[in-house]
């Protein structure tokens, strides 16, 4: 897929000092496979967030060396495994890694192309080719990689010297497959310093509380890169001015385990404490270490001058995407200077958001990834076109009724149809039967059930129809007066409005009205007087009323 290194990833490597000023970066165009210009070297971010840095350590260096190895060889994850083992020789041995000591705890394997068609021996693959793991039998201690680090491919950009000093020293790049030279290398029981290395680390297991935990969050709370060539090693560290140090800035416990998450598999809780404290200037080594390995008075170095310490923290345990940053300089990235617009200032804190995708930087990641979930689409915030013109959504909101606040559930309004034809005119009505209050004469029915056929629903005199549906009635024991609130001239539906009840056996019946939800029992001796039909032609829609309104008419 190519790369996916921006700008910001560049600017954020210099400022944490992974990567010195006397190198130039450049951003990969469209290329999928590397192609380097002359002097350049391939480079990945995967890589510099595990603990490698430029210019890279010595022991770094002798491994590439003695296994024939080129950094697009070696995963993500054999990059943590790599600073895990620096830093338990450094931090808890007291002397620098060897080649030895690694082929006795680390075993180099092949990671080869897979897939049922593919025969035997499998090629392997071009990227990632050479995988790290744990010897078989091994006593050193046990750590697992991210399985999320498979796409740490696409975080490889170019690094070039800028001057006369080599601060990079990585091989020429070169997309063969590894030789596999020295694979099957190890030193067994042959080593004498590897022995001690191994009966000192078992009597630490046996007598203190240390893990492989406390090794992960050596080098992150110590806010040193492990692979990175330093002045001197994590034994000699002093406080926040050490120039070994990417910054001066401490971490907070809970800040080291967040980030301790971002590249390895841990348990590690946020009220975590030390199985055994690392060495250090106020914790040095015993005696009887220094007797054992007589490398930890041999290779020290004299007092580093302090270093400034810096106006905020360049590498927090916020992802650095989140930070405010300025842009990083042309220069370092070999590209002539832009125009300059605005302020000049090389530091003007700006917010980034152009590599995150428009959704996500405004309605947040957790947002969308909670749409996603639920099956709908990934919908953009509506433009500035204008208003949208669909119905609106239900809401809730909370009334007082009483004393107490109730939840109402409110819905949109939702628009009647409207009907289409010439416009209705009403007027009086003749005393014949054959006209009719509307323009359109409603479909004859077919010929009615009798009595007492089908299913039976009550009527408004306690009577049923062999449809199912309520039989208007001519009895009631109100007055024309008390059903005075319904419209003299309200549309019904019905074809005999004004007719008088003598001329009601020759009509067309009123249309079909839908039956009723919940049928109600028959009621009788509700209606006793008699009403023009006029008046139960009007009443007939309060069957589509609620029982509430029905029985306030009644």
């Amino acid at each position: 897929m190519g790369s996916n290194v921006t700008e910001y990833e560049i600017d954020w490597l210099y400022r944490s000092r992974r990567i010195p000023e006397g190198v130039i970066c450049r951003i990969p165009d469209d290329e999928i496979v590397p192609d380097p210009q002359p002097g350049e070297r391939v480079v990945f971010l995967a890589h510099f967030e595990r603990g490698f840095g430029l210019p890279p350590s010595s022991f770094f260096l002798d491994l590439l060396d003695f296994y024939k190895l080129q950094p697009h060889h070696l995963p993500g994850n054999s990059i943590f495994y790599l600073s895990c083992y620096a830093t338990f020789m450094e931090a808890y041995i007291g002397i620098r890694p060897t080649l030895e000591t690694f082929a006795r705890f680390f075993a180099l394997r092949i990671n080869s192309v897979q897939g049922l068609d593919i025969p035997k021996p499998k090629p392997p693959v071009q990227c990632g080719s050479c995988i790290i793991s744990s010897r078989q039998g091994s006593p050193f201690f046990k750590f697992s990689g991210l399985e999320s680090c498979r796409l740490w491919q696409g975080t490889f950009f170019y690094v070039k010297n800028n001057g006369a000093a080599d601060l990079i020293g990585l091989p020429p790049f070169d997309p063969a497959p590894p030789a596999k030279t020295n694979w099957g290398y190890n030193p067994k029981e042959s080593h004498n310093e590897t022995n001690r290395i191994i009966r000192f680390m078992r009597q630490k297991m046996k007598d203190t509380g240390i893990c492989s935990d406390d090794i992960v969050r050596t080098f992150i709370s110590r806010r040193v890169l492990p692979l990175k060539r330093r002045a001197h090693r994590m034994s000699e560290m002093y406080g926040p001015g050490d120039p070994t140090k990417i910054t001066g800035h401490p971490l907070s416990k809970k800040d080291v385990v967040l980030k301790a998450k971002q590249i390895c598999q841990t348990a590690m809780p946020f009220n975590w404490e030390w199985g055994l404290l690392p060495f250090s200037t106020t914790n040095p080594p015993t005696q009887e270490a220094k007797d054992r390995f007589p490398l930890i008075e041999a290779e020290r170095r004299g007092t580093c001058r302090k270093r400034a310490l810096d106006s905020f923290d360049p590498d927090p345990y916020i992802f650095w995407k989140d930070l405010k940053m300025g842009k990083t300089p042309a220069a370092r990235l070999g590209r002539s200077p832009p125009k300059p617009t605005g302020s000049s200032d090389d530091l003007t804190m700006l917010e980034i958001h152009e590599h995150v995708p428009p959704l996500r930087a405004e309605a947040g990641s957790e947002f969308v990834d909670k749409l996603m979930a639920q099956g709908q689409k990934n919908k953009r915030p509506a433009s500035d076109d204008g208003s949208s013109q669909a119905p609106p959504s239900k809401r809730f909101r909370t009334e007082p009724l009483g004393e107490k606040k109730v939840g109402m559930r409110r819905y949109g309004r939702k628009q009647m149809p409207t009907a289409s034809g010439p416009a209705l005119k009403l007027g009086p009505r003749p005393s014949g039967s054959e006209g009719s209050a509307r323009t359109s004469t409603p479909p004859p029915r077919s010929s009615p059930a009798p009595p007492g056929a089908g299913n039976t629903s009550a009527s408004l005199s306690g009577g049923t129809t062999g449809s199912g549906r309520a039989a208007p009635s001519t009895s009631d024991h109100r007055t024309e007066e008390d059903l005075s609130f319904f419209p003299e001239n309200q549309d019904t539906g019905a074809s005999n409005i004004g007719a008088g009840e003598e001329e009601a056996a020759g009509r067309t019946e009123p249309p079909l009205l839908p039956s009723l939800k919940k049928r109600q029992p028959p009621r009788q001796n509700l209606l006793r007087r008699k009403v023009p039909n006029r008046v139960m032609c009007l009443a007939l829609p309060i069957l589509h009323e609620p029982s509430s309104c029905r029985r306030q008419v009644l």
